[in-house]
C-alpha cells in the first residue's frame, strides 16, 4: 500500500502571494495523496513546537523568523523552505528568478520611453539584495544607472520591520530629489504603496513624474490605490507546486538539486501607475495613445498616420528615432498584451479573442502570439491559470 506522508504546511495566507504558494502545494498534495495540516497565517505568526506533536513527515515552510528557523531545523524533519537566510542557517530553496524580473520590468519601461531609473526597498532579506544586484547588472548591461533609496530599517527577529513615519523624512527627501521623469522599481506592492503615499502628500505626479512597478500583484492592494499599482506576477502557484515535488524527493530520500530553483516570472499586470509614455516628442506620443487605445480593431499605419495628419514616413522617422521600434510592431505589441489579459483573467476560447484582438483569424492570432511570445496562447493560458492540460486543450483545434 502507498504511504501516505503527513505534511505541515507554514505559508502566511494574509497575501495573495503566499495564497497562490499553498494552491500549487495543495494541487500537489490532491495528485499524490498528502494528508496536510494547515492553518491560517499572518506574515509574522509564529508557530513554536506545534509541529511536533502531529508527527509530520516533511514540511514546506516560508518563515520570517530567525527564531522559527532554529525550531525548523531542530526538528531534523525534510523541510523546503521558501524564504530562508543564510545568516540562519536555512535558505530558500525555490524563488522568483529575480533576473527575470529585472528584464521584464526595465522593459516595460523602456518600451515606454522612460530612460532614468530608481529603485526602492526598506527591508534586509537575502533575495531583496539579490533583486537590487540583478536590476543594477542588467541596467549597467543597458548602459543605465540607477538611484538607490538610502534607506535604513531596524534590527529585529525577522526581516520585514514595520513602516515607521521615522522612515518618511529620509525617503520624501530622497523621491523630491530624483531627477524627473524616472521609472521607479518597488521591490514588492507594500513598497509601492509607500511611494504612493509620499508622492500623493508632496504632489509628486504618479505616473507623469514618478513611474512605478512593483513586485507580487496583490490585486486587492494594488487595485485599492489612486492610482492602482502595476506590479509583475511572483508565479507563487508554480512555486508552491515546485517545493512540493521537492518535499517529495526529500521524503522519499531521491537525490535533489544542490542549487537554488528559480521560476521565471510570468506576467506584468500594468496599471495606472506605469501607463505612461515619456518620449519628449508630441506626435509620437499622440500616436502612441492613439494606437493603445484602437489597436485591436484592426488598426493600420495609415490610419495612425492620417489621425494625426502626418505622413506615414514622418510617423515611422518618430518611432524609429524615439523608441526605435515601428509603429506597426507598436499595434502589434498591443494586440499582445491585450491577448495576454484575456488568456489570464477570462475563459474566453481563442477564436474569441482572436476576434476582440484585431486578427482576421484565429489561426493567423496562434501564429503571432507564437512568433512573438514564443509558447502557444495555450501554453500561455496554462501557465498563468494553471489550469492542466485537459482543460484547455479543446480551447482551439488550430494551435497544432
Amino acid at each position: 500500500m502507498k504511504e501516505l506522508h503527513r505534511v505541515l504546511v507554514l505559508c502566511e495566507t494574509s497575501s495573495t502571494h503566499g495564497r497562490d504558494i499553498v494552491e500549487g502545494i495543495n494541487h500537489f498534495a490532491l495528485e499524490h495523496d498528502w494528508n496536510i495540516n494547515f492553518e491560517q497565517r499572518g506574515r509574522f505568526d509564529t508557530t513554536a513546537k506545534r509541529f511536533t506533536p502531529w508527527n509530520a513527515d516533511g514540511i514546506i515552510s516560508r518563515t520570517y523568523h530567525k527564531s522559527m528557523h532554529r525550531i525548523l531545523l531542530e526538528s531534523k524533519l525534510p523541510l523546503v523552505e521558501l524564504f530562508g537566510s543564510p545568516y540562519t542557517g536555512i535558505d530558500n530553496e525555490v524563488a522568483i528568478d529575480e533576473a527575470s524580473l529585472a528584464v521584464m520590468i526595465v522593459d516595460h519601461f523602456l518600451e515606454r520611453g522612460l530612460r532614468r531609473f530608481a529603485y526602492y526597498c526598506m527591508e534586509d532579506a537575502p533575495f531583496f539584495h539579490e533583486r537590487r544586484r540583478c536590476l543594477l547588472n542588467y541596467l549597467e548591461k543597458k548602459g543605465y544607472g540607477c538611484e538607490i533609496c538610502p534607506t535604513s530599517w531596524r534590527d529585529s527577529d525577522y526581516f520585514f520591520p514595520q513602516w515607521h513615519e521615522k522612515y518618511r523624512k529620509q525617503v520624501t527627501k530622497w523621491l523630491r530629489e530624483l531627477p524627473k521623469p524616472i521609472a521607479l522599481y518597488a521591490a514588492i506592492d507594500n513598497h509601492a504603496q509607500i511611494i504612493l503615499n509620499i508622492c500623493r502628500e508632496e504632489k509628486i505626479q504618479i505616473p507623469q513624474d514618478i513611474s512605478v512597478v512593483s513586485v507580487g500583484n496583490d490585486e486587492w492592494l494594488c487595485r485599492l490605490y489612486r492610482p492602482t499599482i502595476s506590479s509583475v506576477d511572483a508565479s507563487g502557484y508554480t512555486i508552491g507546486y515546485t517545493a512540493a515535488q521537492l518535499l517529495q524527493a526529500k521524503m522519499e530520500k531521491r537525490p535533489v538539486p544542490k542549487q537554488k530553483i528559480n521560476i521565471p516570472c510570468s506576467f506584468l499586470a500594468v496599471r495606472q501607475s506605469s501607463d505612461f509614455y515619456s518620449i519628449g516628442d508630441p506626435d509620437t506620443e499622440k500616436a502612441l495613445l492613439y494606437i493603445r487605445e484602437n489597436a485591436c480593431s484592426r488598426l493600420t499605419v495609415s490610419e495612425v498616420a492620417d489621425h494625426l495628419n502626418l505622413s506615414e514616413r514622418s510617423l515611422y522617422r518618430g518611432f524609429k528615432k524615439f523608441l526605435n521600434r515601428t509603429p506597426q510592431s507598436e499595434i502589434l505589441r498591443i494586440q499582445m498584451e491585450t491577448a495576454k489579459q484575456f488568456l489570464r483573467e477570462t475563459t474566453l476560447p481563442i477564436v474569441s479573442i482572436a476576434h476582440r484582438t484585431g486578427f482576421s483569424t484565429p489561426e493567423y492570432f496562434v501564429r503571432a502570439f507564437r512568433r512573438e511570445c514564443k509558447v502557444t496562447p495555450n501554453v500561455y493560458r496554462q501557465r498563468c491559470r494553471f489550469q492542466s492540460a485537459d482543460d484547455s486543450s479543446s480551447d482551439v483545434a488550430h494551435e497544432e
